[in-house]
């Protein structure tokens, strides 16, 4: 029989977990399977993985794939590494998938984009240039996953989205120097950035061809590892250590660091989940001072990194 690894969860998430699965196909070749939950968006493309998954709506997965083999879900939120800020998401996917401690051999994360994908993301970049007027662009996704409209305000519960008001300065400071791309899906929000609606590997192709990239505990921060991008990352309620690449991107956090760990996917109904999200609740609140001090790393930080 051949494990079948079932990857849930968003695209953060999935793109995660791709080093795990390369490092486990090094060693066993093809001979597992991906029951891709979300979809293949990221599995396509490389080519090690590519004609081993498969989602839900493959007809016969079940009575073929699943059935006859072991279904393995790794849960990397679940795994003690990961909940005492011990490893990241990417190792804490390895533990569980190839049961080990040693990391030291993972690749970073892979996608793999098609000449069409690319050509479309050059022609975003062109169109965000001819509306902005800038050399060099830069792109913004300030919102995370559990955000919401609500009263010309954007509220996030589990607080790992900027402000409105954050998200507005920020962007009125880098209009100045750069054209700036909104990623995001509230596209009502009142701004000069450039606007795109598109699918997330379009997203991918566009960070890959911007210059720098600017972002909150989302999966735009993971496609900009991927491409080696030059990046910040504003984090509120989660911990650098477990969900973002503090030696790869400037990290940008209220100091001293107060915050109380969410136990996402073991207790997140539960009190202790409340409990954390109500201890966290203003860590993204800064001050003008606070946001003035960040958007002067920003800057110094693209000026130093974007040539």
């Amino acid at each position: 029989m051949k494990k079948v690894f079932s990857i849930t969860g968003g695209a953060g998430r999935v793109l995660c977990s791709i080093p795990a699965l390369l490092k486990y196909y090094k060693r066993e070749g093809n001979n597992f399977y991906i029951f891709a939950e979300s979809g293949l968006e990221f599995f396509v493309g490389i080519k090690e993985l590519q004609d081993i998954a498969y989602t839900p709506d493959t007809k016969g997965v079940f009575e073929n794939i699943i059935k006859p083999n072991i279904l393995i879900t790794p849960e990397p939120y679940r795994n003690r590494g990961y909940y005492n800020q011990e490893k990241n998401l990417i190792e804490a996917f390895d533990a569980e998938i190839n049961q080990t401690d040693d990391h030291s051999d993972l690749e970073k994360i892979k996608i793999i984009l098609n000449k069409a994908e690319e050509i479309n993301a050059v022609d975003a970049m062109n169109n965000a240039k001819k509306q902005q007027g800038k050399d060099k662009t830069i792109v913004i996704q300030p919102f995370g996953r559990s955000a919401q409209p609500k009263q010309n305000e954007i509220v996030d519960d589990m607080s790992r989205s900027l402000s409105l008001r954050t998200y507005i300065n920020i962007v009125d400071a880098l209009q100045k120097k750069y054209n700036v791309i909104y990623m995001g899906e509230f596209m009502e929000v009142e701004d000069k950035t450039f606007k795109i609606q598109t699918q997330l590997r379009q997203w991918a192709g566009i960070i890959e061809a911007a210059d720098y990239f600017i972002g909150c505990d989302s999966v735009g921060q993971h496609m900009a590892r991927a491409f080696d991008k030059p990046a910040t990352v504003i984090l509120g309620s989660t911990f650098a250590e477990n969900i973002t690449y503090p030696d790869h991107f400037q990290i940008l956090q209220k100091t001293p660091v107060d915050i109380r760990y969410f136990p996402i996917r073991l207790l997140e109904q539960g009190i202790d989940g409340d409990i954390a999200n109500r201890y966290n609740d203003t860590c993204m609140d800064f001050t003008p001072e606070q946001e003035k001090d960040f958007i002067k790393k920003i800057m110094n930080d693209i000026e130093e990194k974007v040539r």
